[in-house]
């Protein structure tokens, strides 16, 4: 594999990632600019969570790929295990920021006000 080609996956990983890391991005921009409380650290929390296990499982792409185009085989065989168990660890952060993203969701729609619309 030779760097053009390196290029061209890499390219195409990041661009495979890019509308959730742009959606990330504009959710910690919209999360930021609301008032202080327990809501928005959670709802901060579980963003960045989200956007660290989104660059973290594109790092953990990237590594077998660059250990192939070093022409270091034997390493990649090696170290299936441990991306295996870095993927769990990643999907478990995946989660733990979801969760707390929708604790977040939740929190403010039980704390609004019942809407004054008739009953049909």
């Amino acid at each position: 594999m030779d760097g053009t080609t390196l290029l061209v996956t890499v390219l195409s990983l990041v661009g495979v990632r890019l509308p959730v890391l742009i959606a990330l991005c504009v959710g910690l921009v919209w999360v930021v600019g609301s008032p202080r409380d327990a809501t928005r650290t959670g709802a901060l929390t579980g963003l960045l969570l989200l956007l660290l296990a989104s660059l973290g499982g594109m790092a953990a792409g990237l590594l077998p790929m660059w250990m192939v185009s070093s022409g270091d085989f034997s390493a990649v065989s090696r170290m299936s295990a441990i991306l295996g168990v870095l993927h769990f660890i990643l999907a478990m952060v995946k989660a733990i920021g979801i969760v707390l993203v929708v604790w977040a969701l939740v929190r403010l729609l039980r704390a609004r006000p019942a809407s004054s619309r008739p009953d049909r």
